[in-house]
């Protein structure tokens, strides 16, 4: 198509750096105050074009997130220093925070609503949506730019886009070299492969050679797109005129005409045909090996200073995942024609949520020392449940003592912290499902050969904990490595978690209870002192707080549900536990 129906994905090819290991589920996290590591970089491999299923169906072949075990963090590969080439720039794990900031700047983003999944109107709701306009949503929010968007046709778009009249395009828009003498592109975002789509008793032929030798049969097509040049080149005999190819405005319209015997083939991807086909039980099927593989790009005014930009949010987005994220969500498990997760999800009319954290738990939440800025994992996890779920957030700052009593008392409506769920405190408050899962492993300084299980360190009366009151690796080191005595003088008390790893470093202490990525974090900016020692002492939930019998709680364990389902914890945990690096933000 113009475009190239839906589509293979080109994450499965620029991902190849990341290939090489399986990202963390929204399990695996650190217990409270533990910094994890920004040194290793597991990704999830995007399914390939030719096998995947349509925003109909569930997956038979895509790719189940994993859990990256937490034991096993001290031996993850280290991750390729550079993702490649992008448009003349490379990127790596340290400017994949160096991104270009456009200041606010109005980006206007024409798009032809007629493309699903990548941009089309629910005819449920009347909103324009898909794959693209979620792209060029998150480009915006990491250059901090705006998006205004627009609709125009197909037709007229690429000089539309040419004379200035807008700053981007897309569409599905396939990257060739006589387009690029019309408008600037990205690089691409995706890549799709085309396929035959037949009714479903078709046997007439099953290769382009087999139709091209019948004169009876014809091909339903949209003109200037994609799969009509397919069409003319690779299927018949080069003539753009040939009878035999019947154009139709609109690309449901070809194969409304294949539906009922007035063309005999349409051209489109393996994920566009799995949704007619999943839409049409018994009615298509696909025949035959792909025809083309085209890459997409977006599109931009000649000379435009929005390329490079663009070009660099495009590839941290298939660095940390974020792409693999939007393949499962619009292909995998968003269904046009019928309910899905998102349908389903409560809208909670654009209510303000009073969210509270205490800025101390790196990589959770906390303050960039760099530009002042809040952030982290539980910023980036809340801001989407409120974009699932139709809310506002304005955010305030707590200490960790007082947070569970004054969102019991109702002074906030939901509080984060990397907070354990313990039956001690779903007495005082109101817990959302678990967004994350924290194995605790004994942190040491690198010379340690006194003990590397609790058992010796136990026995050994000289040896000391650092911690953080109240923590959970506060109870694990008195109820899981001690004897169960909260005053245990072994046990020495911090203010912050990063003074009891210093305490550590310094030699007052002699180990710090975290988990595995945390660990790595604070081993690879202490190069040479510190290691892991022994297996994991502790597995614990972390949850979400909220006042007894709030209203938020169902709504926002729908979010969550959907965010693990969709792939988007896996994003966040690359973002924040692999690519995220303490030591260099200093």
């Amino acid at each position: 198509m113009k475009k190239i129906a839906p589509l293979i994905l080109l994450i499965a090819l620029l991902a190849l750096a990341l290939a090489a290991c399986s990202a963390p589920q929204g399990a695996e996290a650190p217990a409270k105050v533990e910094q994890p590591a920004a040194t290793e970089a597991p990704a999830t491999e995007a399914p390939a074009a030719t096998e995947a299923p349509a925003a109909t169906e569930a997956p038979t072949e895509a790719p189940a997130p994993t859990e990256a075990p937490a034991g096993e963090a001290t031996e993850a590969p280290e991750p390729e220093p550079t993702l490649g080439p992008i448009g003349g720039d490379i990127i790596s794990p340290t400017a994949y925070w160096d991104l270009p900031d456009l200041g606010g700047r109005t980006i206007q983003a024409v798009t032809g609503n007629d493309y699903v999944p990548l941009n089309f109107v629910d005819p449920k709701t009347g909103k324009a949506m898909g794959w693209e306009y979620d792209a060029v949503e998150e480009i915006c929010r990491r250059l901090n730019c705006v998006v205004e968007w627009n609709v125009t046709a197909w037709d007229t778009m690429i000089s539309a886009v040419r004379e200035g009249q807008f700053d981007v395009g897309m569409d599905g828009i396939t990257i060739t070299d006589e387009r690029k003498q019309q408008v600037d592109f990205s690089v691409p975002y995706m890549r799709s492969e085309q396929f035959m789509l037949v009714r479903a008793d078709e046997d007439r032929f099953s290769t382009p050679e087999e139709f091209a030798a019948n004169p009876d049969l014809l091909i339903g097509s949209q003109a200037g797109t994609t799969n009509f040049y397919t069409a003319v080149y690779e299927v018949l005999d080069g003539d753009e005129q040939n009878p035999r190819i019947k154009l139709f405005e609109t690309f449901g319209a070809a194969v409304q005409a294949l539906l009922s015997g007035d063309v005999d083939m349409v051209l489109m991807d393996a994920a566009s045909s799995q949704g007619y086909i999943g839409a049409n039980p018994d009615k298509l099927k696909i025949v035959g090996e792909p025809l083309a593989s085209e890459d997409f790009g977006f599109i931009f005014t000649p000379g435009s200073d929005l390329v490079r930009p663009f070009n660099i949010a495009i590839a941290t987005m298939k660095m940390d995942g974020y792409m693999d994220y939007l393949n499962k969500k619009w292909f995998f498990l968003t269904n046009p024609n019928g309910d899905d997760i998102y349908d389903t999800m409560p809208d909670l009319g654009g209510k303000t949520i009073q969210a509270v954290t205490g800025n101390d738990y790196v990589p959770l939440n906390f303050v960039d020392p760099k530009t002042g800025k809040a952030m982290g994992w539980e910023y980036d996890a809340v801001e989407e449940i409120c974009r699932r779920i139709n809310c506002e957030v304005n955010w305030n700052v707590t200490a960790w003592d007082t947070m569970i009593s004054a969102v019991r008392e109702g002074q906030f409506d939901v509080g984060m912290d990397g907070i354990t769920i313990t039956d001690e405190r779903k007495q005082q408050v109101d817990f959302s499902d678990p967004y994350m899962t924290s194995q605790q492993f004994m942190l040491v300084r690198a010379d340690e050969d006194r003990f590397s299980t609790p058992e010796e360190f136990a026995a050994n009366p000289d040896l000391l904990i650092g911690s953080q009151a109240g923590t959970t690796n506060f109870y694990t080191a008195v109820y899981n490595v001690l004897d169960g005595d909260e005053q245990n003088p072994r046990i020495k008390l911090f203010e912050t978690f990063g003074a009891a790893v210093q305490a550590l470093l310094s030699g007052d202490v002699d180990m710090v209870l975290m988990d595995a990525a945390s660990s790595k974090g604070y081993i690879g900016a202490n190069p040479d002192k510190l290691k892991i020692v022994g297996g994991p002492l502790a597995s614990e939930d972390f949850g979400f707080i909220f006042p007894p019998g709030s209203d938020l709680v169902e709504p926002f364990n729908k979010a969550i549900a959907s965010m693990h389902e969709d792939g988007y914890f896996d994003y966040l945990n690359n973002r924040w536990f692999f690519l995220y690096d303490p030591g260099a933000a200093q």
